[in-house]
């Protein structure tokens, strides 16, 4: 009870029912959407040839955590389970995409790297990279072949080997994109995809209004200056409605 009284107020105090409705729709979207996060992690995880495994501590929350698999009452957090599934399958894609968020016709780094526990034979394997924009039309190709040698009985096999790896001007139209990695025979591993977002300079809207800086962010202002953006520092005053401003360079209204 006092710790819901809190988020109460918090609840009222920052107007939360302007973007969630309830604060049971609030509280469902965060434990869907630890899922995702624990999925990152596991990802960057396996992608690693320097570690050799990790520690899977939090089964239940407790406390004021929120780390568990499920609630402190004992449910399932929704994708949960499927996460895990998909991070700790024995043969995975892992898939980089950076930066996640990019201007068209700037480069975006795509990694794939194998995590295996022993799982592929000795040969060589054909594997496909491709990339897949807003309506599922394909804007990028690329064939390559992974050899796994054979074990010569005094090492054993890395548990992570980069396959792909190659920096790919993303000049597509804006919107969500899927790169993904799989084999073309002989093996078929889990994971395989990583989601970015590309942004069309051009489709953005002027800012007409006058910019509030708040801070001192000298890079910042210049690029406010060259996009012809009117700025003015913050001077401890209130803003109108009308205005905008910078923290750091995030915005606030």
């Amino acid at each position: 009870r006092q710790a819901l009284d809190k988020f109460m107020a918090d609840w009222e105090k920052w107007r939360m029912a302007d973007c969630f409705g309830r604060p049971e729709d609030y509280f469902k979207q965060c434990l869907a959407h630890m899922a995702g996060q624990r999925l990152l992690g596991i990802n960057a995880l396996r992608a690693n040839a320097s570690i050799a495994g990790f520690d899977l501590t939090g089964t239940a929350d407790q406390g004021y955590t929120g780390e568990g698999l499920t609630t402190a009452f004992r449910e399932l957090k929704p994708g949960t389970v499927d996460a895990i599934f998909d991070g700790l399958a024995p043969l995975r894609w892992c898939l980089f995409a950076e930066p996640v968020n990019q201007y068209r016709g700037r480069p975006i780094k795509l990694e794939a790297v194998l995590a295996n526990e022993d799982v592929l034979a000795p040969g060589e394997y054909p594997v496909k990279v491709e990339v897949f924009g807003p309506k599922g039309s394909r804007v990028f190709e690329r064939k390559l072949s992974f050899k796994m040698p054979p074990l010569d009985g005094h090492s054993e096999p890395l548990l992570a080997t980069r396959v792909f790896s190659e920096e790919v001007v993303a000049d597509w139209p804006a919107g969500k994109y899927r790169c993904v990695t799989s084999f073309e025979k002989g093996a078929a591993g889990a994971g395989g995809e990583a989601e970015f977002y590309v942004v069309d300079p051009a489709e953005m809207p002027d800012v007409k209004a006058e910019i509030v800086l708040w801070g001192e962010d000298s890079e910042l202002a210049a690029w406010l200056a060259e996009h012809d953006i009117r700025v003015r520092p913050f001077a401890h005053s209130t803003p109108s409605a009308r205005e905008l401003i910078l923290v750091g360079g995030k915005s606030a209204p």
